[in-house]
């Protein structure tokens, strides 16, 4: 049978195939209408995070300027010094100062929560202590990845993601050529066409390009999601290519069970313990 004769509108309902042309461009379409917010929000929210570095430089520049006359406290003093600025707290991470005249950063743990720690590499002096879920692009990653709604928010990401992939990939069963008589309206849109065709080459057309890179990025991405995450990290498991300790987190309650873990399996605070961004004041 053709596939002039699959989307055949004479053909009777009852001997039509199911996966006919019309019934792959209701999937494309449904899938478009739920995915394309998401997919705008999380291209917003990306590239925002592309700019983590430079977005972070110049909200630290004013401990990258510190006066400093004698010689540095040794790393040993200035993380013991971080550490007890957080009562409760444990050594998660000592960050090598960014120059000569930067403060040292040290991450310091408490159950589940986890606060950076600016100190004066000479004096020792506490100069700011800040919760890590706090920090402006740690509140941008949550947003890009779980809406800010935990592992909920992971969710409903993970099935746009994948609506996306269902929206590509209908798309790209919908511009298969199929009568097409050279590479006008397959590669290349039909400009002098205008009207009808002219607006559907320039849809199929550009859709074609940015596929593949868009299949790239939701495929690459949703390892970090929490059930396509936990699946991979399965199959890793299963093949032999995992590291001893897995690599990244999936999902909010991933994350926060590796603090725990990290911070000697005893959540401060008790039943409070999962309230985040109090920060303790730098003395």
């Amino acid at each position: 049978m053709s596939i002039e004769a699959l989307s055949d509108p004479a053909m009777p309902a009852g001997r039509r195939p199911w996966l006919d042309l019309r019934a792959v461009w209701r999937w494309h379409f449904y899938a478009g209408l739920f995915c394309i917010p998401f997919i705008v929000w999380l291209s917003l929210t990306g590239a925002l995070y592309l700019f983590k570095p430079q977005v972070e430089a110049l909200i630290d520049r004013p401990y990258d300027t510190l006066t400093i006359t004698g010689p540095w406290a040794s790393a040993s003093d200035q993380a013991r010094a971080g550490v007890a600025a957080v009562p409760g707290g444990v050594l998660n991470a000592y960050e090598l100062p960014k120059g000569p005249d930067s403060a040292t950063r040290v991450i310091v743990g408490r159950g589940t929560e986890q606060f950076r720690v600016y100190i004066h590499p000479q004096t020792l002096a506490i100069l700011k202590v800040v919760s890590e879920d706090d920090r402006l692009m740690r509140i941008v990653f949550r947003l890009h990845g779980e809406l800010m709604m935990g592992d909920k928010g992971s969710f409903v990401v993970e099935m746009a993601a994948s609506w996306a992939i269902v929206m590509i990939l209908t798309g790209l069963y919908l511009w298969w050529p199929r009568q097409a008589d050279g590479l006008a309206g397959v590669l290349y849109p039909r400009l002098g066409r205008g009207g009808r065709t002219f607006w559907r080459d320039l849809h199929a057309v550009v859709g074609l390009w940015v596929s593949f890179f868009a299949l790239f990025l939701l495929l690459s991405g949703l390892p970090w999601s929490k059930n396509w995450g936990a699946y991979f990290k399965e199959i890793r498991q299963i093949t032999g290519t995992a590291v001893a300790k897995q690599d990244w987190t999936t999902g909010r309650s991933g994350e926060l069970a590796e603090r725990l873990a990290m911070n000697g399996g005893a959540a401060a605070g008790g039943e409070h313990a999962g309230h985040h961004g109090h920060a303790p004041a730098a003395p």
